[in-house]
C-alpha cells in the first residue's frame, strides 16, 4: 500500500448543531419572561419549536415555564445555565411531537432533580441523619429517569417484543420443527 495515499475517513458521529438556548429577559412578580440570546427572535422561536417537535407557541411557553420551575435550586432564582442544559437534554431526545417532548421534558427535570440530590449528598448538607433519605431520593429519581428514557425508547420503537425459545424437549413419538412455520389451509 502506498503511504502517500490518504485513507478515507473512518465513520464518525455526525456533527450536531448546538442546541437552542434561552435568556431570562426579566422577572415580574414570580413570572419569568424569556428571550432569544441573540437578535433574531422569530428564528429563535422556530428553533425552540423544532427542538420540542411542536408547532404550538403555547406548548413552547409551557415547556419553558416548567423548565424554569424545575431548574431552580432551593433558595435560588431561575438560571439560564440550568434551563439551557435541560433544553440540551431535550434536544438529545429529538422529539417529533408534543407527546415525545413531554416525556423528554419530564426526563430532563427528573435528571436535574436527581443531580441536585447527589450534589447535596456530596456536599454533606443536612448531616449524617439526613444522608439515607437523600440517598434514597437520589436513587428513586435516577431510576425514574431511566424509566422515562426506556418509555421514550419504547414509544419510538413501537414497543416491539421478541421471544426466544432456548430449550425444547421432544418426547418419544413427538415431532419438532426448527425454523419458520407458515400454516396454509389446503382445500
Amino acid at each position: 500500500m502506498n503511504p502517500s495515499k490518504k485513507l478515507p475517513a473512518t465513520s464518525r458521529t455526525p456533527r450536531r448543531s448546538p442546541p437552542v438556548k434561552i435568556r431570562i429577559k426579566g422577572i415580574q412578580g414570580d413570572v419569568v419572561s424569556f428571550a432569544s440570546p441573540g437578535p433574531a427572535d422569530q428564528t429563535w422561536r422556530k428553533q425552540l419549536k423544532a427542538t420540542l417537535g411542536t408547532v404550538s407557541e403555547a406548548f413552547v411557553d409551557m415547556t419553558l415555564h416548567h423548565l424554569e420551575r424545575a431548574a431552580r435550586l432551593p433558595g435560588d432564582g431561575p438560571s439560564n445555565v440550568s434551563i439551557n442544559g435541560a433544553l440540551a437534554i431535550i434536544a438529545g431526545f429529538s422529539p417529533k411531537n408534543e407527546m415525545e417532548a413531554a416525556i423528554a421534558l419530564q426526563a430532563a427535570c427528573t435528571h436535574m432533580a436527581g443531580m441536585v440530590m447527589l450534589a447535596r449528598i456530596a456536599g454533606g448538607h443536612g448531616g449524617p441523619h439526613r444522608l439515607p433519605g437523600m440517598a434514597s431520593a437520589a436513587a428513586k429519581l435516577l431510576r425514574a429517569y431511566c424509566a422515562q428514557v426506556e418509555t421514550y425508547r419504547r414509544l419510538r420503537g413501537g414497543g416491539e417484543q421478541k421471544i426466544t425459545v432456548q430449550h425444547v424437549t421432544v418426547h418419544e413419538g413427538g415431532q419438532a420443527i426448527v425454523g419458520a412455520v407458515n400454516s396454509r389451509s389446503e382445500d
